[in-house]
C-alpha cells in the first residue's frame, strides 16, 4: 500500500517536473537588448551626432549595429518615439531635439523639403537649436529648389543643357557658403547627382537622335572627371565604360563586320576604351564593382572576338 502510494507520488512529481520543463522550453527566449525598441531620444540623438560630420561624398554612410543606414534608422526611430510617447512630448519636452535630429537625418536622405519643414518648426521654438535650425532651413530650401530642376520630356537638347546648368549654378553658389560644414558633403553629392542625371538624360536621348552621341559621351566623361574623389567613382567609371560598349554594339548593328562600311579603327576605339576602364575597375580590391567589371570585361572580349570572327572570310 505504502509502496503504491509512494510510486504514485514519484510519478506525479516527475510529471510535474516534465510539464514545467516543457513550459520553460516553449517560452520565447529573452531578446537581445541591442535589438529592443529604442526608448531614449538622447540615445538616438547621441548616435546620430557621432555621424553628422561624416564625409558621405567620399565614403559610404555609416551603419548601425543592425546593418541599417545610420541616418535612415535614426529618422525611423525618432519618428517611432514621437508617435509612441506622444503624450509625454506634448508638453514640449525634447521636442526641439527630436525635430532637429530628424531634420539632420532627412537631409542625408535627400528629403530636403521635409528637412526644411522640420528646421522651420525648431526655429519657432525658444531653444538653443533655433539659430542653427534657421540656417539649416535656408540651406535645405536651396537644395530642394535645385533637385526639382529636371528637363521636361519634350525638352530640346539645348533646353536640357540649360536646365542642368541652372541646377548646377544653384549648387555651385551654395558650395562656398557651406564649406567646412557637413552641408559641404551634401552639396557635393547633389552636384554629382546632377552630373549623373545629365549623362543619363543624353544617354537615353541619343537613341532618338544619333547626333547626340558626342554630347552624351562628354557628359559621362565629365561625370568621371568632375568627381575623382567620390565614393561612386568606380560606379561612374562602369557607366562610362558601359556607354563606350553601347556605342560599339550600336556601331556593329549599323555596320556589320562583314559590310564595307565597317571601320575597324572606329570599332577598336570604342572597345579599347571600354575594356581599359573595365580592367581598371576589376583591379580595385574591396570594391563591389570589381566583380561586375570583371564579368563585363569577359563579355566584351567575347563580343569583340565574335565581331572579328564574322569579319574573317568563311572557312572552307
Amino acid at each position: 500500500m505504502r509502496r503504491g502510494l509512494l510510486h504514485r507520488r514519484i510519478v506525479g512529481v516527475a510529471l510535474g517536473l516534465a510539464l514545467a520543463s516543457a513550459a520553460c522550453s516553449s517560452a520565447p527566449p529573452a531578446s537581445d537588448p541591442r535589438y529592443r525598441p529604442t526608448e531614449s531620444v538622447l540615445e538616438v540623438a547621441a548616435t546620430l551626432r557621432l555621424h553628422i560630420d561624416d564625409d558621405t561624398y567620399r565614403r559610404q554612410p555609416a551603419r548601425d549595429f543592425t546593418g541599417k543606414n545610420i541616418y535612415r534608422a535614426s529618422f525611423s526611430r525618432l519618428e517611432s518615439l514621437e508617435t509612441s510617447y506622444a503624450s509625454k512630448f506634448r508638453s514640449g519636452y525634447l521636442q526641439d531635439v527630436i525635430w532637429f535630429a530628424m531634420a539632420r537625418s532627412a537631409e542625408r536622405m535627400t528629403e530636403y523639403e521635409l528637412a526644411n519643414k522640420l528646421y522651420a518648426k525648431v526655429a519657432t521654438l525658444d531653444s538653443e537649436l533655433a539659430q542653427p535650425a534657421m540656417r539649416g532651413s535656408e540651406i535645405s530650401a536651396e537644395l530642394a529648389r535645385a533637385i526639382v530642376l529636371e528637363p521636361k520630356p519634350e525638352a530640346s537638347p539645348q533646353q536640357a543643357l540649360d536646365v542642368y546648368a541652372s541646377r548646377l549654378a544653384i549648387l555651385d553658389q551654395l558650395l562656398p557658403e557651406v564649406r567646412g560644414t557637413h552641408f559641404e558633403f551634401i552639396v557635393r553629392e547633389e552636384r554629382e547627382r546632377a552630373d549623373h542625371a545629365r549623362a543619363r538624360w543624353f544617354g537615353a536621348r541619343r537613341r532618338l537622335d544619333r547626333s547626340l552621341d558626342t554630347t552624351a559621351l562628354q557628359a559621362y566623361q565629365q561625370l568621371v572627371q568632375n568627381h575623382p574623389e567620390s565614393k561612386n567613382r568606380s560606379r561612374n567609371l562602369l557607366e562610362l565604360a558601359g556607354f563606350y560598349e553601347e556605342l560599339a554594339r550600336d556601331y556593329v548593328e549599323r555596320c556589320p563586320a562583314i559590310s564595307l562600311c565597317f571601320d575597324s579603327a572606329t570599332f577598336d576605339e570604342y572597345t579599347f576604351s571600354a575594356s581599359r576602364i573595365y580592367e581598371s575597375v576589376s583591379q580595385q580590391d574591396g570594391s563591389i564593382e570589381k566583380i561586375e567589371a570583371a564579368r563585363k570585361l569577359e563579355a566584351l572580349i567575347a563580343f569583340i572576338l565574335r565581331v572579328y570572327d564574322d569579319k574573317l572570310p568563311a572557312r572552307s
